[in-house]
């Protein structure tokens, strides 16, 4: 797992509103604080991690800027860098999951759609991409060939029940209310971090001695597996909204090998927009 500041995200934003009503409230609220002081309520409950936190540039921001070219939407985004899906199911972030969904103690009463991010932190990493690797792979001619027996759909299968767990939850909460999820676009493993963080997926192949010549095809093969495992769970919840950023991203929409660029996140949230305006909200 790896954190940056959790409240980065936030405090930009507290410092670029001011108060007068949600109508001065100009993009994803991170700190709640900000609700309570301009007397508004959400809209939106956003959960995921760095792609809802990354600071500067997330898929938040230009969800946001989408959800209020005709109306106006108010997003909580709950969760933390480095997060992982697991953490919706159990901990903290459950718990907080719960409260915000709740009619009488949260929000419930006034959300139109949830959003769920997730799942990237559960396999990228010197800790979590080994897990799904053979430990020697100098011998593998495919990308296939370099994967675990059993994986990663044991590890995407654990991703997909976390998720599952919140999507049934607010059924149970708050029925009917659409829940949109997403996979990745297909990363490039460069070695590119981000202010000293990073081994992603570039060095944790180079430790299972992945060729560099089919680490690109084993991230294209991982990211369509997760991508399987999300449509089991649009298949088990009508309510859920399946969102495919793939093919969407050139490798110069890429700022690091987990995280697009500024242009990168705003060319991903597009692919929200048909979903969106189905469903009412744009």
């Amino acid at each position: 797992m790896w954190n940056y500041v959790r409240t980065a995200p936030g405090a930009l934003l507290e410092a670029n509103q001011s108060t007068g009503g949600s109508d001065m409230i100009n993009g994803p609220v991170w700190n709640e604080s900000i609700l309570k002081r301009e007397a508004v309520f959400p809209t939106i409950l956003a959960i995921g991690d760095s792609w809802f936190w990354y600071p500067e540039n997330n898929l938040a921001t230009p969800l946001h800027t989408i959800l209020n070219r005709r109306h106006t939407h108010v997003m909580l985004v709950r969760g933390h860098n480095g997060a992982e899906a697991v953490e919706y199911q159990s901990g903290p972030i459950r718990a907080q999951i719960e409260k915000d969904l709740d009619r009488a103690k949260g929000y419930g009463k006034t959300l139109k759609a949830v959003f769920l991010s997730g799942g990237g932190n559960d396999l990228a990493g010197s800790d979590d991409l080994p897990q799904v690797l053979l430990a020697d792979c100098r011998n593998s001619s495919s990308p296939d060939a370099c994967l675990r027996s059993g994986q990663p759909e044991q590890l995407f299968t654990r991703v997909r029940d976390a998720l599952l767990s919140v999507v049934e939850l607010v059924e149970k909460k708050i029925p009917g209310t659409p829940v949109f999820i997403h996979g990745y676009d297909y990363a490039c493993p460069n070695g590119e971090g981000f202010l000293g963080l990073g081994q992603w997926l570039q060095f944790p192949m180079d430790q299972c001695q992945v060729t560099r010549n089919l680490q690109q095809g084993l991230v294209n093969v991982l990211i369509d597996r997760f991508r399987l495992a999300l449509e089991e769970v649009r298949a088990r919840a009508p309510s859920v909204r399946l969102v495919d950023g793939r093919r969407t991203l050139q490798a110069e929409d890429w700022a690091n090998e987990l995280h697009p660029t500024i242009p990168g996140f705003n060319r991903l949230a597009k692919c929200w927009q048909a979903p969106l305006e189905a469903c009412g909200l744009a």
